[in-house]
């Protein structure tokens, strides 16, 4: 074999070793069933059965306001299309 041979057989063997070894990490995610997605629907229901949410919704009120205020100024200036064009 001819030296760029041994070279590329190297390179071959290294690549085939480090491709093998990502599998033999752990895992760090949820191995769980249902994962993550199933803790973010049960919180959402806990923050809907004692009252969390409702709270919650009335505390972003001032925000949401202020921000169609903001998007209305926009519109009025100029500086932005009217939504839905």
């Amino acid at each position: 074999m001819t030296r760029d041979a041994f070279s590329c057989a190297g390179a071959v063997m290294t690549g085939a070793a480090i491709w093998l070894s990502i599998g033999a990490a752990p895992a760090t995610a949820s191995n769980r069933a249902a994962g993550c997605a199933m803790d973010v629907l049960l919180e959402e229901h806990g923050m809907t059965q004692d009252g969390r949410m409702a709270e919650s919704m009335r505390a972003g009120q001032p925000n949401i306001e202020a921000f169609r205020q903001q998007q209305a100024a926009d519109q009025a200036a100029g500086r932005m299309p009217p939504i839905g064009e």
